[in-house]
Formats: structure tokens, C-alpha cells, sequence
């Protein structure tokens, strides 16, 4: 009689970017970067910054033609600049590209990041929100699994139009809504091959339901126009015109 082990993960991941190094998190990340590739590959300018997943900065914003690449975070890891995403140390209007990684869903104040992201952001510029979709089978495992505190399985997965009516009231407009990864969340290799099937039918007939969320927003901020005063033409009062009373009633000695 053969018995079938029943699968459990063997590993509690530190943070995200560990979860990425393994094999369902390579093939969504591979997905995630040829998706993205033709977005960042028309975004220019001088400077971007991505918070969450640090790690990835460099493979995933390859394609962009953007000059400086810089990644954030408040903990100790492989990063260019250590701050509080909340508070960040960076000058109003100066960033061309503002990177949000899973980092909306692990943080206790998600108003105030996008707040900063929208200050520091340039006028024209883009703002990346990717963060897994509530409304597919990895949030339902998230459903079930979040009490466990496990990468990624934690935190809060907000939906695509909680994030839209987020970045509406800032003032920004939304440019497109991409949708990455239809696999079924399980790291079991043979597992993952029988379903195969099932990601193909989900990508055909249920599009909502992908893995990740992918919102492409840009700032922009139309110029004020100076209000000009017209031009207002004095009515003349009714009646006669006024007659110079010079020397008139005067007395001049002689």
C-alpha cells in the first residue's frame, strides 16, 4: 500500500524577496517582467526609486530608460537608501519613476507612502503599484493561510478599485491595469504540471482572477492659467455736459 505524504511548505521565508528565489516565485517573476517590459521601456528621465523587493530593483526595471536607479527600504538589506517609505527623504517634484513592490500590503499606513509617492513624483510622472489581486486563488489561500503570518501569505491584499479610488482623490490618472500570473499557487513541482490546464482556462475565462495586480498611474498636473480682468467700458452719466465756470462771479481789481 503506498502512502502519499501529504505536502507542506518545509520553510518560513523572511521577507518577500526570499519568496521570489524560489520556483513559483521565479516563473511569476519572469511573467511579471516580460509583462512590465513594454511599459518601462517607454518611461525616460533621470531618476527612479522602487520600495518592496529591493532585491529584484535591478532585474525588474531593466527595460526602463530611465538614467538612475534607486531602491528603499527601512530595513538593513541590499538597499541605496535606508528611510521610512512614509517619510522619505527625497525633494518634492524630483523622481520620474515612484515603484511600489508589495509593499502596500505589509505596511500599517499604506494613505501616507502614497502620499510621499505623490509628492516626490514629477509632473508626467509614473507611479507602479504591483501587489497580489485578492480576487483569485492566491487570495484565497491568503484568505485561509493569513493568520499564519507566512511570506507571502500576510498582510492585506487590497483590490484594484480600492487602489483606483486611492489614487484618484491624490489626483492621479490611471493609464492601465495589467494582470500577471494565472498558475495556480502551490510549490509542488508535479502538482504544478497537473494544473497547468486549469491556469490556461482561468487566463481565458476568468481574466479578473490573475495573481497580481499591476496599476500604471500617472501625475498630472494641469498648469494654472492667469484669469484675466475684462475689459469694462464706463457708461456717461445722463444729461448735459458740464460748462467751465472759470471767471464766472469773479471780481478782479483793477
Amino acid at each position: 500500500m503506498r502512502i502519499i505524504k501529504r505536502y507542506r511548505p518545509k520553510k518560513r521565508y523572511a521577507n518577500i524577496n526570499d519568496w521570489y528565489q524560489t520556483p513559483l516565485g521565479q516563473y511569476l517573476f519572469d511573467e511579471l517582467e516580460n509583462t512590465l517590459a513594454p511599459v518601462l521601456s517607454t518611461t525616460f528621465g533621470y531618476h527612479s526609486l522602487q520600495i518592496g523587493c529591493t532585491s529584484l530593483a535591478g532585474q525588474l526595471l531593466e527595460a526602463c530608460r530611465v538614467k538612475h536607479h534607486y531602491s528603499l527600504d527601512s530595513e538593513n538589506v541590499e538597499i541605496d537608501l535606508q528611510a521610512y517609505p512614509s517619510l522619505l527623504p527625497i525633494a518634492n517634484d524630483s523622481v520620474d519613476l515612484v515603484v511600489l513592490m508589495h509593499h502596500l500590503s505589509t505596511t500599517s499606513e499604506p494613505h501616507a507612502i502614497l502620499r510621499e509617492a505623490f509628492r516626490v513624483l514629477i509632473p508626467e510622472g509614473k507611479l507602479i503599484i504591483i501587489d497580489f489581486n485578492p480576487l483569485s486563488l492566491w487570495g484565497v489561500r491568503h484568505f485561509f493561510q493569513s493568520w499564519l503570518e507566512q511570506v507571502p501569505w500576510s498582510g492585506h491584499y487590497y483590490t484594484a478599485r480600492r487602489l483606483k479610488d486611492w489614487m484618484q482623490l491624490l489626483g492621479l490618472d490611471q493609464q492601465k491595469h495589467l494582470k500577471v500570473g494565472y498558475m495556480a499557487p502551490i510549490q509542488h513541482a508535479a502538482v504544478k504540471r497537473r494544473l497547468l490546464w486549469f491556469g490556461k482556462a482561468m487566463k481565458s475565462w476568468f481574466k479578473f482572477s490573475a495573481a497580481l495586480n499591476v496599476l500604471v498611474f500617472d501625475k498630472n498636473i494641469s498648469p494654472m492659467t492667469p484669469v484675466r480682468h475684462r475689459w469694462v467700458t464706463r457708461k456717461l452719466l445722463p444729461g448735459k455736459i458740464a460748462r467751465p465756470t472759470v471767471g464766472r462771479g469773479m471780481k478782479y481789481d483793477k
